[in-house]
């Protein structure tokens, strides 16, 4: 095999993963523009939900002002719950901060985790603290990623207390109003990505070094039909 097909080779391997890359991570929901946004003291916000088909989660995020587009350290937390609706207690499995040096992904930054693999037909919930910041609920195009169900509680889908760390919440104090999509502080992000701690995603990187090589490519057939033209 030629210098010139191992690059081309290498070239076409790093744009396919980094799209394969980019095709198989989602958050775990997310709309298409924020509805209300409000902010008010420190909420610990958090969403539970049924796992539907096996996953793994990679990232924990926060979301970010529409405005600014600034977090403020925010303390997110993931838990197993210990019973299918996640009224009763959970297990940690991780936890993380999430600030503005994490790029922003739709409309939340997140912070990668070390993977976790989630079972079908387990429960699992996310709990952030707000810190002032804005929070979202009654999104337009509001989606949930198809390999999980949110769950509610009377018909509600968010939990939400007045406290300043991202404990386990059963669902027994504050709820979402009735009939709305929930209240959107934390979120989760799965799949194969890496939020870096700069602006660009590496999936961009990968795809960048396949192009370098396509030109170095052309540039040392270029040089060698040069030296024998000469």
């Amino acid at each position: 095999m030629t210098r010139k097909s191992l690059l081309w080779g290498g070239a076409y391997l790093a744009m396919s993963i980094a799209l394969a890359t980019s095709a198989s991570a989602d958050p775990g929901w997310e709309f298409t523009t924020p509805g209300n946004s409000f902010t008010n003291g420190q909420w610990d916000f958090a969403t539970a939900f049924t796992v539907n088909s096996d996953v793994t989660l990679s990232g924990l995020g926060y979301y970010a002002d529409p405005i600014t587009g600034n977090v403020d350290s925010n303390a997110v937390a993931f838990y197993q719950c210990a019973d299918t609706a996640c009224l009763t207690t959970g297990t940690l499995l991780a936890s993380a901060d999430v600030t503005d040096i994490y790029p922003i992904n739709g409309h939340f930054r997140y912070v990668t985790i070390s993977p976790i693999d989630l079972v079908a037909g387990v429960s699992y919930e996310v709990a952030g603290v707000s810190n002032s910041d804005n929070y979202t609920w009654n999104d337009p195009g509001f989606a949930v990623n198809p390999a999980i169900s949110i769950l509610d509680t009377s018909g509600q889908e968010s939990r939400w207390a007045l406290i300043g760390t991202p404990d386990f919440l059963t669902g027994s104090g504050f709820l979402d109003i009735p009939g709305e999509d929930g209240i959107w502080g934390p979120n989760v992000f799965f799949g194969q990505p890496s939020f870096a701690t700069t602006p660009e995603p590496s999936t961009w990187a990968m795809m960048l070094l396949g192009f370098a090589g396509l030109g170095f490519a052309g540039y040392r057939t270029a040089k060698k039909s040069a030296a024998l033209a000469a």
